[in-house]
């Protein structure tokens, strides 16, 4: 990402959980249930101000990282609170300053609805991951419907001017360009929320 883009979210940092936090409160069952399939050692990319971490099982050991140290900030008490060992730090997806094979699970929560290089953060997400390790993904996708998809269009243009999310991208086919197999993908509400699992 840019600095422009970090400089944006740090901004928004203050206003984000009012933003998301209907949509927190909306998929909290949905949520828990994709986050079930969390194991081993994890890393949490894109953590924002931390919403999801209620929605995860206890006794994990995560790493979270985002590029917005205003966000982490926000993020803190959510991970101080958490039963089990949260780690933060400042860092670019598309750069992960991590070894090869270094991960289990990586759980993103609408965070390639915003990343620059969608495709770029996913293979370093794949460089990252076990060979045996999951891809866990709650993400707003482009719609299939011709109709959704306008609408979509038509939204990403102030979406993506107040917080950087583009609602109309094609998340899944990322996940295959990005050589991951997709292996649940489950539609949370239309096909425009979904929750997905991959492997590498």
């Amino acid at each position: 990402m840019t600095s422009q883009s970090k400089t944006e979210y740090d901004r928004v940092a203050k206003v984000f959980d009012y933003l998301r936090g209907g949509d927190m409160k909306r998929w909290a069952t949905p949520q828990q249930s994709l986050f079930e399939h969390m194991s081993g050692k994890v890393l949490y990319v894109g953590t924002g101000t931390g919403q999801e971490i209620v929605n995860f099982p206890p006794g994990l050991n995560i790493t979270a990282i985002d590029l917005s140290i205003k966000m982490l900030e926000k993020a803190k008490p959510r991970a101080d609170a958490y039963d089990g060992k949260i780690r933060l730090k400042t860092m670019d997806a598309h750069q992960l300053a991590f070894a090869d094979n270094s991960f289990d699970t990586v759980v993103a929560v609408c965070v390639f609805c915003t990343v620059t290089d969608p495709v770029q953060g996913l293979k370093e997400i794949k460089r990252v991951l076990k060979p045996n390790g999951k891809l866990i993904m709650f993400e707003h996708v482009m719609s299939r419907n011709p109709v959704y998809g306008l609408i979509l269009r038509i939204m990403s243009i102030f979406t993506v001017a107040i917080e950087g999310t583009h609602l109309d991208r094609d998340t899944v086919d990322n996940i295959h360009k990005a050589g991951f197999t997709v292996e649940k993908e489950q539609n949370v509400y239309l096909d425009i929320v979904k929750a997905l699992i991959a492997k590498p």
